[in-house]
């Protein structure tokens, strides 16, 4: 039996909806993110520094960005205005991207809890400076390795094709598998954890940002080995750190949140959802993957509107070169030289991650490598 299903009763609603608004979104984060992965990837001072997990975090959001034009837009439009040729070729390649776009979206989100920790131990040990260039590389890998495992679990999706029926209802997509129940648990894991991890991470970033005591201790072994200019500078960052960060992640956690109340009401009941409310439940996940969109989109921006050595690196991106900024040496006088090993370590940079970027570059550079504003 070929029975109406919400597709059927919601197109031009789910056209708008997705075909129109989310795409435009989705082109806009696929630009931006696009630009802010080449800018924290290529860039040597940008990517030996706690932007590479934020480069990685742009990357996957880039790509997902583009899987959702062509998961969730194509078919759309394909019913929209009626063209079956382009909705079977969507249902060749639709099992194969589903299962990368969510590995996508959820390497993304593992990239922004690396990010957090790094963050999270650079603020609670003053004289860290983020991990080495070798753990930075392990620790991706096992990110990445840890979504592919979990999305190979609980992202399977198929398509049945009913004889009684035809057109676009000869199709049903048909998504988990055999054991429902436990990928279903799995899945809702997936989902709980890094966004509670999330919002412990920063949480505790922020109460640490607040102990003023430790800041000022902070500013003053910076004025004292650094110079007055350099420290302005280090607060200036740490101000943008903290509002890009603020931003990120509660756009990821608003973004997030209609996802999690259907996780938990599919899970606790179904019936709920899927019989009883098909409509809504349609639209609402439909709603779901356009504030995950809407959340990729605004990080790029948040990036741009609080730091200025990032505006700089767009500028330079687009325009070319522009006047080096160089940053004076403050004289200090013998009494002033700090022999302390602990301090030293604050000033330290690996030697395998040297600078090149034209904005830090020169013979009075300062490595301030603990300094650039991270999410």
């Amino acid at each position: 039996m070929c029975e109406t299903t919400s597709e059927d009763r919601l197109v031009v609603e789910r056209y708008f909806l997705m075909g129109v608004f989310g795409s435009a979104l989705a082109l806009f984060g696929l630009l931006a993110n696009g630009l802010l992965a080449t800018l924290f990837l290529t860039r040597a001072n940008y990517r030996h520094s706690p932007f590479f997990f934020l480069g990685f975090v742009a990357l996957f959001d880039t790509l997902f960005d583009a899987t959702f034009i062509l998961l969730l837009s194509v078919p759309v439009n394909a019913e929209y205005f009626d063209n079956y040729v382009l909705f079977m070729m969507w249902l060749n390649y639709m099992p194969i991207l589903y299962l990368f776009s969510q590995i996508f979206k959820i390497a993304s989100v593992f990239c922004l809890i690396m990010a957090s920790i790094e963050r999270y131990c650079m603020t609670k040990h003053w004289t860290f400076t983020g991990f080495e260039r070798k753990t930075r590389w392990l620790a991706l890998t096992f990110v990445v390795g840890m979504a592919i495992i979990i999305k190979n679990i609980t992202a399977g999706v198929s398509v049945i094709e009913r004889d009684e029926c035809i057109g676009y209802r000869r199709f049903k997509i048909v998504t988990g598998g055999v054991d429902s129940y436990h990928i279903g648990l799995f899945n809702t894991a997936a989902i709980f954890v890094p966004f509670f991890t999330l919002i412990f991470l920063n949480g505790g970033i922020v109460l640490m940002l607040r102990k003023q005591n430790v800041q000022q201790l902070r500013s003053l072994i910076t004025e004292l080995t650094m110079g007055t200019d350099v420290m302005k500078i280090r607060r200036r960052n740490l101000r943008s750190a903290t509002n890009t960060l603020i931003v990120i992640i509660s756009a990821y956690l608003i973004s997030n949140l209609l996802n999690v109340y259907l996780t938990i009401t599919e899970y606790f009941d179904g019936d709920f959802l899927h019989v009883h409310h098909p409509d809504f439940f349609r639209l609402a996940a439909d709603f779901a993957s356009v504030l995950a969109v809407i959340g990729n989109a605004i990080r790029c921006p948040a990036h741009f509107l609080s730091s200025s050595e990032i505006r700089q690196q767009f500028s330079l991106m687009f325009f070319g070169e522009v006047e080096e900024k160089k940053i004076e040496a403050t004289p200090r006088r013998r009494s002033e030289r700090l022999e302390n090993p602990w301090i030293s370590l604050l000033l330290t940079v690996h030697d395998k991650d040297q600078p090149n970027s034209p904005l830090l570059s020169g013979t009075t550079y300062a490595k301030r490598h603990s300094t650039i504003a991270i999410c």
